[in-house]
């Protein structure tokens, strides 16, 4: 099976076809049998998505995908995991023992599953109008 991660870094990338770099993965039986980095560099989305084909990925592992690029790759044949925030690392040892699902978020210091605080009206807390009241 193939896998391929878009990256930030060391980070899974926080947007589907905006990272610089992709993980590709070759696994079988649980095991990395290899692994490669490859530049995603000035690849518009048409080009990112005949490329994952052409290299015969089986599974993405992706942070935020709009739905056209979901559906694309389901066409494809290619398994979508979304809305994955975390280190890339720990993201595929979860992934290798089956404990990863979709909108999986794990962050420092905060553990996994981690959603952020938000204020009354549902906008993260310190942003502009998270905490206005309604004035009559």
């Amino acid at each position: 099976m193939k896998v391929a991660i878009p990256l930030f870094g060391n980070w899974i990338s926080p947007r589907f076809g905006f990272s610089s770099e992709m993980w590709l993965l070759n696994i079988e039986q649980g095991k990395i049998i290899s692994q490669s980095r490859i530049s995603m560099t000035g690849l518009a989305i048409p080009q990112w998505l005949n490329h994952i084909s052409s290299l015969g990925v089986d599974s993405i592992i992706c942070g935020g995908i709009d739905r056209f690029c979901h559906h694309q790759l389901e066409n494809l044949g290619i398994s979508v995991i979304p809305e994955i925030v975390g280190e890339a690392n720990e993201v595929l040892s979860l992934f290798l023992n089956g404990e990863l699902q979709p909108g999986l978020r794990i962050c420092p210091g905060k553990g996994r599953n981690f959603r952020g605080r938000r204020g009354r009206e549902g906008m993260p807390l310190g942003l502009p109008g998270a905490m206005d009241e309604k004035k009559k």
